[in-house]
């Protein structure tokens, strides 16, 4: 591996939860249990080791030894891939946009204030 696109693109909230307005409105405990879960996963790969977090994920990764999960574990914390919080920031939220622009992915932005809801994330 050369490089990692990850590690060269800058911050990029790569991974990211939709639903319908009217869900989130009529459903709020059910969006805040979702983001509490994805939160408890980033907390528990910030706070146990390239190891443990390999062991937990291996059985989705039956193909990958546990000592080459644990080294690209390794190397996705190398390069801070994993956020700490699932709140998005409007800048990065922006930077994606440029990035999928420049691709031709992308033909106009969108406005962070419609499409991103931080209200059950921790800053």
């Amino acid at each position: 591996m050369v490089a990692s696109i990850g590690e060269l693109g800058g911050v990029v909230p790569y991974t990211a939860y939709n639903a319908r307005k009217s869900y989130i409105e009529n459903n709020p405990e059910v969006i805040k249990g979702f983001t509490k879960a994805i939160q408890k996963g980033l907390d528990y790969v910030h706070n146990h080791s390239d190891e443990e977090v390999a062991e937990i994920i291996l059985d989705y990764f039956p193909d990958t030894s546990l000592n080459d999960l644990t080294k690209i574990v390794k190397r996705y914390r190398d390069i801070d891939s994993w956020f700490e919080t699932t709140y998005i920031e409007e800048e990065n939220f922006n930077h994606i946009q440029k990035i999928m622009e420049s691709a031709g992915e992308l033909e106009k932005s969108a406005p962070f204030s419609e499409l991103v809801n931080n209200t059950y994330s921790k800053k």
